[in-house]
């Protein structure tokens, strides 16, 4: 079908006041019918109780594979109300189980099965949840028969041609009704500082945002999306809802990173890509022909802003693409900034745009106090879209909640035009003994300007004794002819380091990655900052002693001299100009 047909089943499900992220399946299959044309695809098969294997599914197969899914957890004694952890492979299964769990009335709570087990098992013990389901792929990655003890484990790893009971669902009662208020799922935060947080999601707080695409996501006649979100995080839930909505054909990826990801690109020639900034950082990095997938349209990334070198290299694989970048956390539900780039006209320096209109976001002072443009301070956000809350933490909402604002957890400004930069997360801040604090998404924006650095990760690390930090530089390199002295001096053109000069000894180091050491990554594959902290001087020992498997180079600032003493400081404001 072409939207011209499909328009009047959007404006219903617009004008659905009942329509939210806990019933939009059956509001779809209401608007629609039970549509037999294929519209979701699938990188891998997913096979369900019944032993069919799909690789793709219509309105009607997937709301009867629901049904069959819920089925199954009925037969394993799974009843309304309760909380489950669904801790499954890549791809569709955790998008198939949580339309599943929310007809039962359950709530899903989604753990990416990239999580190390350990962490998952602690997660759930420490937020009560006891039941865990789980797949063949997280069984392999984990071998689970001896990581979850003490609580109740049912095995999801179906097999083809293989089928196992489940019951018939309820012709009465099922799926559940839905109010505004009911939390309809649980997902965790990305966990780089520790145990995940449990973030709430409602029927109608999920949703809100997100109406409006039924009018606005479609934008031309015969759009395809690809999206290799993980269908484990709200971001990978809230397209592959979108997609049901619209009835839009969708590739639901496995494969997230690298040229594997390229090759499905390429073959279903999507115009609509969604993803997280390190899968575009992992296509940008790949040696392809400009104009490689020139059917993409638009990019959208959210979380995580991605940096200026990647997508100007991704723009040049996609040169009439549009690449859309949302800055936003689980917590916000939504994300509340968009910044918009194309091939020549890329948004430079940790800038992400204005706020959206559904959004009050302001910059506030430790007290909550309204900090004027151009002053660093705390992001706060008023928005619907905002989660309830956290799992059973009370305590930890309301530390959360300033002056009625939600803080992100980020530090950044507002320029005057009314746009916002983020300069770090707080807690990756480094206070140095510069007198002004270093910002390490800043710092890396920077060190990506110098050509023949692909990647690059900034840390502070304990210089002891005293209370400040030292800057810790670690980067990937694509040219040999990069040195850990250039990637240093570098660095010293960057805020807060330019026109300072005659830097104490030992604030500043440089390293060069070896080529077959990846650092410690997150579930998401975000790079474990406070992982680095802890193990640095466990790699610099290793390095002195002659072990180059972490790091090939390694040099403090103490061994470039005394460096020339600058007239004038280059202000933060200045160095963010154009």
């Amino acid at each position: 079908m072409n939207s011209i047909t499909h328009k009047p089943a959007w404006d219903r499900l617009f004008a659905d006041a009942e329509l939210g992220a806990g019933n939009f399946l059956g509001k779809a299959l209401e608007a629609y019918g039970p549509l037999e044309s294929d519209f979701l695809f699938l990188e891998n098969a997913f096979v369900g109780p019944s032993g069919a294997a799909h690789l793709s599914f219509s309105l009607a197969s997937l709301h009867q594979q629901v049904a069959e899914l819920a089925g199954w957890y009925l037969s394993q004694g799974v009843r309304s109300g309760q909380h489950i952890c669904l801790y499954l492979g890549d791809g569709i299964p955790s998008f198939l189980h949580f339309l599943a769990l929310g007809t039962l009335g359950c709530v899903p709570v989604l753990i990416n099965g990239h999580l190390h087990s350990d962490i998952a098992a602690l997660y759930a013990r420490r937020n009560r949840f006891d039941t865990f389901v789980h797949d063949t792929q997280t069984q392999a990655r984990w071998n689970l028969a001896s990581a979850l003890p003490g609580l109740k484990v049912l095995d999801a790893g179906f097999v083809e041609g293989a089928p196992v009971a489940f019951a018939a669902v309820p012709q009465q009662g099922w799926p559940v009704a839905r109010r505004a208020e009911d939390i309809i799922m649980v997902c965790h935060s990305s966990g780089t500082t520790g145990v995940p947080k449990a973030v709430l999601f409602g029927h109608e707080q999920f949703f809100n945002g997100k109406r409006e695409r039924l009018r606005s996501f479609i934008e031309l006649p015969g759009e395809k999306l690809a999206t290799a979100m993980p269908a484990t995080h709200a971001a990978g839930i809230s397209y592959l809802m979108t997609a049901v909505m619209l009835q839009l054909p969708t590739l639901s990826l496995d494969t997230q990173k690298g040229l594997a990801l390229a090759q499905r690109l390429a073959s279903f020639q999507p115009t609509i890509v969604t993803a997280f900034s390190q899968t575009y950082a992992s296509l940008a990095e790949l040696d392809l022909p400009a104009g490689h997938l020139r059917s993409i349209q638009r990019f959208y990334n959210t979380g995580d802003t991605a940096h200026e070198a990647h997508i100007r290299a991704l723009l040049r694989l996609a040169p009439e693409a549009r690449f859309t970048d949302m800055f936003g956390a689980s917590e916000l539900g939504m994300s509340q900034f968009f910044k918009v780039s194309r091939e020549g006209s890329v948004a430079s320096k940790r800038t992400v745009g204005h706020a959206a209109g559904y959004a009050r976001c302001d910059i506030l002072s430790a007290q909550g106090e309204l900090l004027p443009d151009g002053t660093p301070g705390y992001f706060g956000v008023r928005s619907p879209t905002v989660t309830p809350g956290y799992y059973g933490q009370p305590h930890l909402t309301a530390l959360t909640e300033l002056n009625d604002y939600w803080l992100t957890g980020d530090v950044g400004l507002r320029l005057e035009n009314g746009e916002f930069v983020h300069l770090d997360r707080i807690v990756d801040t480094v206070p140095s003994n510069l007198g002004v604090p270093a910002y390490t998404l800043l710092l890396e924006e920077h060190l990506l300007t110098l050509p023949g650095v692909f990647d690059a990760s900034v840390v502070g690390v304990s210089r002891g004794p005293t209370r400040e930090e030292a800057v810790l530089i670690l980067v990937r390199t694509q040219d040999a002819s990069i040195d850990a002295d250039a990637v240093l001096q570098h660095a010293l053109s960057c805020y807060p380091f330019q026109g300072r000069g005659g830097l104490p000894s030992y604030t500043l180091c440089a390293g060069l990655l070896a080529e077959a050491y990846a650092l410690p990554a997150g579930s998401t594959g975000k790079v474990l900052k406070r992982q680095i902290r802890e193990q640095f001087w466990s790699w610099q020992r290793d390095f002195d002693d002659g072990d180059r498997s972490v790091l090939t180079e390694l040099v403090w600032n103490q061994h470039l001299g005394h460096l020339p003493v600058a007239t004038a400081a280059v202000s933060l404001l200045e160095y963010l100009q154009p």
